[in-house]
């Protein structure tokens, strides 16, 4: 590392970089979570995660096991239910998956957003307000209301057995909330098993429950998810005084604004810590005007490196998880994959877009310490 280099990079693959500034838009879902399953290696089948997708495997008439059925799994289900010749979900939690608004705009409709921009602005608009309104969750109407449309999208499930096992009973919002059309309706197809009994092995040739049932499975695709509450796990971050970025998060990752963390000059992430809620693209499109600032008053200024303060850093944590703790769904015990084994919740904002957006364009050239001259070596 030369003397005018701030920072240095070691990918995955042993590659190094040297850059003055870092942005790393390697925020949550980058890591697979893989479940803690005795025998998960001893099985001889074809066996993938969902995000690691073999596309090259054909399900057509196989027998297929699905462990997890939360966000990823919702999606995927429906086409593996198709193609498949038995398929057997296993479920640890039921989630709330309401019907997904999904209507086609009328030729009428597209004809006016063409002729006149600003209908399709106040579209746009009046589908703002309906995600700000609720993405706080502090609404019990709304709260009411979300739950009861789950219920009605729930009784496409013919099975009374089946349908109270896909009931929840955990409040909407507690877990991540799902929308789909046509996830319910494959356990009214005769290829399809919903399976609660807890998992307890996996051998060779299929997944063993704690009923002792052993079912034979040609695939097995594991629809667990990621560690989300791991950041910029992807490359290794050393920071002033050579401390590692996972040591400083040790109690759960935290920053300014979800964009900066102390001790760490000039590294600045997207889609970082408690950024998650809303439309996640409205939200990094705040954290990148906000990074631009930051990095036109390094050149306006004549700046080598910006860190913010550590106090700030902390006093801006204490306020947003007394905040976070003020969101009730969030605090019911679901195994949600918002909180740490620590107790924080490192995923999730809990106020609205706006207010996001509004602390994020705040002057705020005193929440950092600066540097001016040529870029510092080794901090």
């Amino acid at each position: 590392m030369t003397s005018a280099t701030l920072w240095r990079i070691i990918t995955d693959t042993g590659e190094e970089i040297e850059a003055d500034i870092v942005i790393s838009a390697l925020g949550m879902f980058n890591d697979l979570n893989y479940p803690d399953i005795a025998g998960l290696d001893a099985f001889a089948g074809t066996m993938f995660h969902s995000a690691r997708w073999d596309h090259g495997h054909d399900l057509t008439g196989e027998r297929v096991a699905v462990i997890g059925t939360a966000a990823s799994a919702v999606q995927f289900l429906p086409t593996v239910a198709s193609r498949a010749g038995q398929l057997h979900v296993f479920q640890r939690s039921a989630n709330w998956v309401l019907p997904k608004v999904d209507e086609t705009f009328t030729t009428e409709q597209l004809e006016q957003f063409r002729n006149d921009p600003l209908a399709a602005r106040q579209h746009r608009w009046d589908v703002w307000r309906r995600v700000e309104n609720v993405i706080t969750f502090s609404d019990p109407d709304m709260l009411r209301a979300a739950e009861e449309a789950g219920l009605r999208n729930l009784e496409t499930v013919t099975d009374p057995e089946v349908r109270r096992k896909l009931t929840p009973h955990v409040p909407w919002g507690c877990h991540r909330p799902l929308s789909s059309n046509d996830y319910y309706p494959i356990y009214n197809q005769p290829n399809v098993e919903l399976v609660t009994d807890p998992i307890v092995r996996i051998t060779s040739s299929g997944v063993v429950t704690a009923d002792g049932t052993e079912r034979t499975v040609d695939t097995i695709i594991l629809g667990t998810g990621f560690k989300t509450t791991r950041y910029l796990s992807a490359i290794d971050v050393v920071g002033r005084g050579g401390q590692r970025i996972n040591d400083a998060w040790n109690d759960g990752a935290q920053a300014y604004l979800g964009i900066t963390t102390a001790g760490f000059p000039n590294l600045f992430m997207l889609y970082g810590p408690n950024t998650n809620n809303g439309s996640i693209l409205f939200m990094i499109e705040c954290q990148v005007a906000y990074v631009l600032r930051q990095l036109e008053r390094m050149a306006d200024e004549g700046l080598a490196w910006l860190d913010v303060r550590r106090d700030v850093m902390e006093r801006y944590n204490d306020e947003l998880q007394r905040d976070i703790d003020k969101v009730e769904v969030w605090q019911a015990a679901c195994h949600g994959y918002y909180r740490t084994p620590s107790g924080r919740i490192v995923t999730q904002w809990p106020h609205t877009m706006a207010e996001f957006r509004d602390r994020t364009m705040r002057p705020d050239p005193e929440a950092y310490d600066a540097h001016y001259g040529v870029p510092l070596g080794r901090l």
